[in-house]
């Protein structure tokens, strides 16, 4: 049987060393470069080649002549770009993708495989991989429009507005210098959308620009009169997008315009006084902008939420009548008592000034009226700022009503628990209702009030609330236990979170098919080292949803976190092998993105290093930005000193995406160290050393190596020394002998 990995890596070879030849031409339709048209004369009459004749005796390269890093590089590219087109021609497009993927990464001026992985990733629906590639590749020539529209509509159905404007700017480049049509209309509509969501206003402003050219000579745009109605949109919504852009972006005739053009289509005389009076503001009118805006006053509008009352604080504010601002609300609200937008307004403006009764009360009759978050926050913030924990209470009491309690304090835990002094009146007040009335207060409150204390480090108070909160059979009891089991796995308290999981279990509080509950557990469980339970809660939790990766993920977790090696590694194999092929959503794919990290650290700690290779190499396939495939990857090839070239770029990637990380520091030292660049090497191994409070012994044993390298024999010993120390008390006996050896040469 033909050895066809050997046949790919000679074609590679010779296409290598053939000069002239574009890779990025391989398998394109590209005309072929002047100067390499085949020789006639070199064949016979019926077109077979003839044999080559040598003038001279070819001299055998010298012995020590080799590739340099990139060159070779280059050559596995090629390698593996010839194997990719083997396999998609036999249909095995999974397959053909990987290789594509790794080709581009072993040499990114590779063209054809940048536009071979779009294709294939298009045709197996994996459409974030051929986004990635899209936009790491510069040339806007490789890929066809139809993918590049279809990746952007992608992008923004995820609402991802960033990577979609990028990809239609690759769109918009390569149809530079074509002759105009209304395709070119519409994505400039849709590229000034795009720009104005990610608040690029110069940009959204000039795409709007051609759009308004287009309106305004449409049989030039070649526009008729159904795609001038789509482009003009309802009620002339495209006027009022365009308008905001060229106001934000400083061209205020041009955003004026734009305005009239919009009352002409949807007249509206509030809506047009707001925006005439924007214009005002911004082109140094605050005066005229008072007078404008009030017709949107006199209109008793709400569309435009709180942004007028804004623009009226504002120009009173320019005009040094900042004094007025309160008094001008407060005649608009005795006006129009129902506008909600007002109301806040003035709330705001009340607590602004410090008239914090005035506001708490307006903002107690908002959330009577119509309960929402903003209001229960801004509540909060002013019993905070009062440290009032009697109105505290009694706010969150009225929000634990509304089933919001949790909520609420989701964004605003960690601002009270640095109130210690509020918090500590607060549970003294809860702790002694409860005495007086043990029903007195919503279950959903005491809970809250629980995971407060509990992030206080009130550990007493904490369990005391919790249990009260869990004391009833009331509605809502499972999901309370299991909210307090996860608080206290947040706060590392496992046996406790194990624990009162466990009972929800025993005393039938939860039920015994939710799979998400056993997940949790597991993970308590195991964290509390009782791996054997962990392992039994986790399966149960396969048992009970076999399809779903994540759930099966946490066998193979506490498998490996148990140092279960062996069976770790079959579990996440299978993992693997079960999921890997399915492409529906993010969370599969970081699933198997993990499963691979994993596999990988096996594969070191068996000494299986090829495999470990392999395992991250398949992860950056996938991820080519992955900062901890890219980390582990280059210090795999720096601790065996090969391909240092691409291990320094990768984990120079690494550092830069999370540059506080101090084991990818350790790993840019390591590498440098073996690059010979030994004080760069020990710039960087000292911040890895000084990032954590008691350095890892590996990377003082770096620094020690380094200094060494770079002539200061006196703090290499003293590094050496501490790793020694190190090593001993983690019981790594052998490895801290090893570092004293290196001290006593």
């Amino acid at each position: 049987m033909v050895d066809r990995s050997r046949t790919w890596m000679a074609a590679a070879i010779l296409l290598a060393l053939l000069p002239g030849l574009a890779w990025g031409a391989v398998g394109a339709d590209q005309p072929t470069p002047a100067g390499t048209e085949p020789a006639q004369a070199d064949a016979d009459d019926h077109g077979v080649p003839k044999p080559i004749v040598w003038d001279d005796v070819p001299e055998p390269l010298p012995p020590d002549r080799r590739r340099s890093e990139s060159h070779q590089d280059r050559v596995d590219a090629l390698a593996l770009y010839s194997a990719g087109r083997s396999l998609e021609m036999r249909g095995e497009f999974a397959r053909a993708l990987r290789r594509y993927q790794r080709a581009l990464r072993y040499d990114p001026q590779a063209r054809g495989a940048a536009a071979a992985i779009v294709e294939l990733a298009l045709r197996l629906d994996r459409h974030d991989e051929a986004v990635r590639v899209v936009l790491k590749v510069p040339d806007v020539g490789v890929f066809q429009p139809n993918h590049l529209l279809t990746l952007g509509a992608h992008l923004i159905e995820k609402g991802d507005w960033q990577r979609a404007v990028a990809v239609y700017e690759k769109l918009v480049a390569d149809r530079a210098g074509a002759e105009p049509t209304s395709v070119d209309v519409a994505l400039a509509l849709e590229m000034g959308r795009l720009y104005h969501l990610v608040e690029r206003y110069d940009k959204a402003a000039e795409c709007f620009g051609r759009v308004r050219e287009g309106l305004d000579d449409p049989e030039q745009a070649g526009l008729d009169a159904a795609e001038q109605r789509d482009l003009v949109g309802k009620d002339g919504v495209t006027y009022r997008l365009m308008g905001d852009a060229f106001l934000r972006a400083g061209r205020f005739d041009d955003a004026l315009a734009a305005f009239e053009k919009l009352h002409q289509v949807a007249p509206n005389r509030g809506l047009r006084g707001y925006d005439r009076a924007r214009v005002a503001f911004e082109t140094g009118n605050p005066a005229g902008a008072l007078d404008e805006l009030q017709a949107y006053f006199d209109e008793r509008l709400a569309g435009e939420g709180v942004a007028p009352y804004e623009l009226l604080s504002r120009c009173l504010e320019k005009l040094d009548r900042q004094e007025e601002i309160v008094a001008r609300l407060e005649k608009l609200h005795e006006a129009d008592p129902d506008n909600v937008p007002l109301a806040y307004a003035l709330a705001d403006a009340f607590r602004q000034a410090g008239r914090f009764d005035e506001a708490g009360t307006l903002y107690l009759a908002l959330i009577e009226k119509s309960p929402t978050l903003t209001a229960y926050r801004s509540l909060l913030a002013i019993y905070r700022e009062t440290r009032r924990a009697d109105a505290l209470l009694e706010l969150l009491n009225e929000a634990a009503s509304q089933g919001v309690a949790l909520d609420l304090l989701g964004g605003e835990e960690q601002s009270l628990v640095e109130e210690g002094g509020l918090i500590r009146a607060l549970l003294d007040d809860v702790r002694a209702r409860l005495r007086d009335d043990p029903d007195g207060f919503d279950h959903d409150l005491l809970l809250a009030v629980a995971l407060l204390a509990l992030d206080a480090r009130d550990r007493q108070t904490a369990q005391e609330l919790a249990e009260s909160a869990l004391r009833t059979d009331s509605e809502g009891r499972a999901e309370r236990l299991l909210t307090w089991g996860l608080g206290l796995l947040s706060q590392a308290e496992y046996g406790e979170a194990a624990a009162t999981l466990q009972r929800g279990l025993d005393e039938g509080i939860l039920a015994d098919d939710n799979p998400v509950f056993y997940y949790y557990l597991a993970g308590a469980l195991e964290m509390d080292g009782k791996t054997d339970e962990a392992l039994v809660a986790a399966r149960k939790a396969v048992d009970l949803e076999p399809d779903a990766p994540r759930f099966a993920s946490r066998v193979a977790w506490v498998l490996y976190h148990g140092q279960r090696r062996d069976e770790a590694a079959r579990a996440y194999a299978e993992l693997i092998e079960k999921f890997d092929s399915d492409f529906r959503s993010a969370e599969v794919r970081q699933v198997m993105r993990e499963a691979r990290l994993v596999m990988s650290n096996i594969a070191v700690l068996e000494g299986k290093l090829s495999e470990a290779v392999e395992w991250l190499e398949q992860v950056l396939d996938e991820f080519p930005d992955d900062v901890a495939a890219l980390n582990d990857l280059g210090y795999l090839w720096a601790d065996e000193n090969v391909r240092l070239e691409r291990a320094h770029e990768m984990i120079r990637r690494a550092v830069e995406g999370d540059p506080e990380n101090v084991a990818y520091r350790d790993s840019l030292g390591w590498v440098l160290y073996r690059l010979g660049r030994f004080d760069e090497a020990v710039a960087e191994l000292e911040k890895a050393a000084a990032g954590d409070d008691e350095p890892d012994p590996v990377i003082l044993d770096h620094l020690g190596d380094a200094y060494r390298a770079a002539g200061e024999p006196e703090k290499a010993a003293d590094a050496w020394q501490q790793a020694a120390e190190a090593f001993h008390e983690a019981g790594e006996a052998e490895k801290a002998q090893a570092v004293r050896g290196k001290i006593e040469k």
